[in-house]
């Protein structure tokens, strides 16, 4: 059965002395910003018998903590492994970096709304952070990639004894919620995201995207809506159509196109990225993203790309030339999900993904980028 943490934490228990971490590179970052950097890519250990967590299937137990300082305040979702050089007591986060135990304020963050299961969960409907929403009326993705966090979807399914999605379903449900919630997208939400998995079928999908965004226009809500989506075979091959697909999703009420490079890398995409998707190149995402840049303008184009799954030196390449293109990248630190996971190398210590973060740092103020804050953020 699952059980939901506890909001309070107990006294801790006592613990063995922390492993020590050699971050040469330490003083380049606040300590909060490095403690939480380590979790993203270790998890954490408990040093507390009051929080209980979820154990279901495959899924990797893991837990949103809130990390606090002077000026600093950030949401991280991080898994639990007991073999963590990070520890967390319920009430602080403390690693021993270069010889010295080190810890910042840190407490569960519990959102029964949200997370009712105890664990960040992606849901069909769901608020995003602050001022955002998330319709995902495809719960899981057609191409499954190796590192996907719709991995876990199945299993939160399950939790809820839901049976297997039905697509027409859940996108009618997104329809209808539109029209009893339309007083809250007025009031309640800057970006509403068409944040989906992506089907086979090119014409459904964008025609799902360009209804639901028509839809949430009608109301008259005139904040963004960014879709995003894997990148169809029909558009990479035929810029004709490519440039048509694009500009009906914008005359439809879309204002931001997004599609997840996540691996520059030609050699690891195919490695981790299977099917058709795992044939798209990075240089095909230059192709689509300058297309999409021409129609949505300049930083209304995004993706995401996972630090830790490639040397790098191709992630800064990746970053770097997509922020020329007027492209937002949303960096994350590439965390587990699911078991199978696990068995993804991470290809760098702490310190070099310090240095990755600070790299991407100086692209941010180079090309004067805004900042995506979410719970796996690499900035």
């Amino acid at each position: 059965m699952w059980e939901t943490a506890r909001a309070e934490p107990p006294a801790p228990t006592k613990r063995a002395k922390p492993a020590d971490l050699t971050v040469p590179g330490a003083d380049r970052v606040s300590l909060p910003e490095l403690l939480r950097l380590g979790v993203l890519r270790d998890g954490v250990q408990l040093a507390t018998t009051g929080i209980r967590l979820p154990l279901l299937g495959q899924v990797i137990p893991r837990i949103e903590i809130e990390i606090t300082a002077p000026g600093y305040r950030r949401k991280v979702t991080v898994r639990v492994d007991q073999r963590s050089p990070f520890s967390f007591d319920g009430a602080h986060l403390t690693a021993r970096v270069n010889g010295t135990v080190r810890d910042v304020a840190c407490r569960q963050f519990v959102d029964d709304g949200r997370a009712p299961t105890g664990m960040y969960n992606f849901g069909l409907l769901r608020e995003n952070g602050v001022r955002s929403f998330v319709f995902d009326y495809h719960t899981y993705c057609a191409y499954s990639c190796d590192f996907c966090f719709k991995e876990s979807e199945w299993e939160i399914l399950a939790f809820q004894e839901s049976g297997p999605a039905n697509y027409t379903a859940n996108f009618d449900a997104c329809l209808a919620y539109v029209h009893d919630h339309a007083e809250d997208f007025l009031t309640e939400y800057d970006i509403v995201w068409l944040c989906t998995g992506s089907i086979k079928n090119t014409r459904l999908e964008l025609d799902r995207h360009c209804r639901l965004a028509a839809e949430i226009r009608a109301i008259g809500y005139s904040g963004g809506v960014y879709v995003s989506q894997v990148i169809p075979q029909a558009i990479r091959d035929d810029a004709g159509y490519r440039l048509d697909y694009l500009n009906r999703l914008k005359a439809a009420g879309v204002s931001r196109f997004n599609s997840g490079v996540e691996i520059v890398n030609n050699e690891y995409r195919r490695r981790y990225v299977h099917g058709y998707k795992g044939t798209l190149t990075f240089d095909d995402y230059v192709t689509v993203f300058t297309d999409a840049v021409a129609v949505f303008g300049h930083q209304q184009v995004g993706s995401c790309l996972l630090a830790g799954i490639e040397p790098a030196t191709d992630t800064l390449r990746g970053l770097e030339t997509i922020s020329a293109l007027g492209v937002v990248p949303s960096p994350t630190v590439l965390t587990p999900f699911v078991v199978k996971q696990q068995g993804i190398p991470f290809h760098y210590d702490l310190d070099g993904l310090v240095n990755v973060h600070v790299g991407f740092r100086e692209i941010i103020r180079a090309y004067g980028l805004p900042v995506f804050s979410g719970v796996f953020s690499l900035a």
